[in-house]
């Protein structure tokens, strides 16, 4: 498995940070490429939460089923994902300076059949890398107004 990692430190309160992002319904709108979040069940984010997942990655479409395997409020939150790319998401956060350092790590896996449509492994970790930078500077650009 690959790993990308990536940090950034919002000015807004732990709990308001913790709830926006660990929330599947809002995904889309910070994450880039991530199509869409369906199927929610329950709507309340905590462990155990399921749902459909569609992302883009290189002009191709990948889709799996997603579970919130740890659910720690305002301290952590994990997704692990399976389907045309298997992977775990882990967001931490920690209080710092009066706003929150969000921390995110995935480790991931594209299946092989979708990865025979992309081709090119170096460009994925690279990618991989820029969407994980850019997916907390979006969290923090939405999130600080």
């Amino acid at each position: 498995m690959a790993k990308v990692s990536a940090s950034v430190v919002i000015n807004k309160p732990i709990q308001e940070v913790f709830k926006y992002t660990a929330s599947p319904v809002n995904g889309p709108a910070f994450i880039p490429n991530l199509n869409e979040n369906t199927n929610i069940q329950p709507e309340q984010p905590g462990l155990g939460q399921t749902f459909d997942w569609r992302f883009n990655m290189a002009g191709v479409d990948l889709k799996g089923k997603a579970e919130v395997t740890e659910y720690e409020a305002s301290h952590k939150v994990t997704i692990k994902t399976t389907g045309d790319s298997n992977t775990t998401w882990i967001y931490t956060f920690q209080e710092e300076s009066g706003g929150t350092q969000v921390s995110a790590e995935v480790d991931y896996e594209i299946v092989e059949s979708a990865l025979q449509k992309i081709a090119n492994r170096v460009l994925i970790d690279k990618l991989n890398q820029r969407t994980a930078e850019q997916m907390l500077e979006n969290l923090k650009t939405i999130l600080e107004g």
